[in-house]
């Protein structure tokens, strides 16, 4: 299938390798955030313009989204490694218990996910489709809230 945008998200990978591959296309930017479980996770880095031709690298654990394409096509090879040496030794944890920080403030608007923060109906409209999933927010998790965290019932 296609995809028009790609909601906030890590990837189960060590280091994921996205290279554009070409066609002609505006939109579609790639955002980029902090890292699983840092203070920082969901304050903007970066965000990113793809060119044909050219790749971009980053580890796994580095929150990122894509935006929507806005006109054209692109095609995309991402390509997702793992280094099981370097997960026997359990740093790249995703166990969101001992492994997360408390959040430094509240999230960049480019950041936010509506897969997984709880918090974010606080500062975005859900989109229709995600109005039709059954989600199961979880970010931040109980405890690791920044100051002054709230959801709105």
């Amino acid at each position: 299938g296609e995809d028009l945008g790609l909601d906030m998200h890590t990837d189960d990978s060590d280091v994921t390798f996205n290279v554009c591959l070409g066609e002609e296309f505006t939109g579609a930017t790639l955002s980029f955030c902090g890292m699983f479980g840092a203070a920082n996770h969901r304050q903007h880095r970066l965000t990113y313009h793809h060119e044909v031709g050219r790749a971009i690298l980053h580890l796994g654990s580095r929150r990122h989204g894509a935006d929507d394409i806005q006109s054209g096509r692109r095609s995309n090879l991402i390509v997702w490694n793992h280094n099981y040496a370097y997960r026997a030794r359990g740093v790249n944890s995703w166990d969101r218990a001992s492994h997360y920080e408390q959040e430094e403030g509240i999230p960049s608007p480019v950041c936010l996910s509506y897969t997984h923060d709880r918090d974010y109906e606080v500062y975005k409209e859900l989109p229709e489709a995600a109005k039709k999933q059954k989600r199961k927010p979880w970010c931040p998790p109980p405890g690791c809230e920044y100051k002054g965290y709230h959801v709105e019932s």
